[in-house]
């Protein structure tokens, strides 16, 4: 993993404070940060390099290794030690340079769990990838569950209220793209593993799911919902291509159509997910009979 030069400087400033997203750090603090992945340096009181040199120096060190990924996600973790400032600030800061690198922090959590219908969050930290491949990686594949879609729409909202805009029209695309893989793999439907649109995706699941419109026993007004459902794929399709952060952004994209995004997904989502239930149980039933 390579990043920018304009990339590092932006982690260098977080690094040390000077941006004012995180937290002021002295050169003791920032030796010691970096001793975390090997470096063994001991600076005096004086003669030293500056706070942001030195950590700009060692940042270059780490560029085009594994390591750098692991020291752009650590440099965002000081919750605790300063909550009045917020990381997911820093990392919409960060990710306006990462972007252009072809990589995204992803906000996760260590431990979490629904109660009702609200999400309670335990240690959060974060993760890099690339926008390359789909932003959630197939370790944290979207499970076939309500709390499950409830979970990752929770965490696309707190990007739009944080104003990440662009990041929350990227997750909610991506709910939507690994749901109906997994859909796919439990209905033991073949299909290429690396397909990131999700018109082929959906093609491929109404059949499955009974939900294909031309369907000669639905009723009219049926046929003019799944016709929707099938636009409202086309259309989030077309949004997240042009305006997230999955390739180049053509316009930046307003507040309220974030949100539609995000509320489209869970819908489509859970009507996917009852629909395969519903088909589940069906299966079941018959072979009871």
């Amino acid at each position: 993993m390579r990043l920018s030069s304009k990339t590092l400087e932006a982690t260098a400033e977080i690094i040390t404070g000077n941006s004012q997203l995180s937290p002021y750090q002295k050169l003791w603090q920032i030796t010691t940060f970096f001793r975390n992945f090997g470096e063994r340096d001991i600076h005096p009181n004086s003669g030293a390099p500056s706070r942001f040199s030195y950590a700009l120096e060692k940042l270059e060190k780490f560029n085009d290794t594994g390591t750098i990924a692991k020291i752009v996600c650590a440099s965002l973790q000081f919750w605790e030690a300063m909550p009045a400032l917020d990381p997911e600030k820093a990392a919409t800061h960060l990710n306006k340079y990462l972007a252009q690198d072809g990589y995204r922090l992803e906000l996760e959590f260590a431990s979490s769990h629904m109660n009702g219908d609200k999400l309670e969050e335990y240690n959060p930290y974060f993760e890099l990838r690339s926008l390359r491949t789909s932003v959630i990686e197939t370790t944290t594949l979207v499970r076939l569950s309500h709390d499950s879609i409830n979970e990752h729409v929770a965490k696309a909202r707190r990007k739009v209220e944080g104003n990440d805009l662009a990041g929350a029209i990227a997750s909610a695309y991506t709910l939507v793209e690994e749901l109906l893989k997994e859909l796919l793999r439990e209905t033991g439907t073949t299909f290429n593993e690396n397909e990131g649109d999700i018109r082929q995706l959906y093609t491929l699941a109404k059949g499955k799911l009974n939900l294909d419109s031309k369907g000669e026993s639905l009723e009219n007004y049926l046929k003019a919902i799944l016709d929707g459902l099938q636009k409202q794929v086309g259309g989030l399709f077309e949004l997240a291509n042009k305006a997230s952060d999955r390739h180049a952004r053509r316009y930046n994209p307003a507040k309220h159509h974030s949100k539609l995004a995000v509320n489209a997904a869970f819908t489509l989502c859970e009507f996917l997910l009852d629909s395969y239930e519903y088909q589940q149980a069906l299966a079941a039933k018959k072979k009871t009979s």
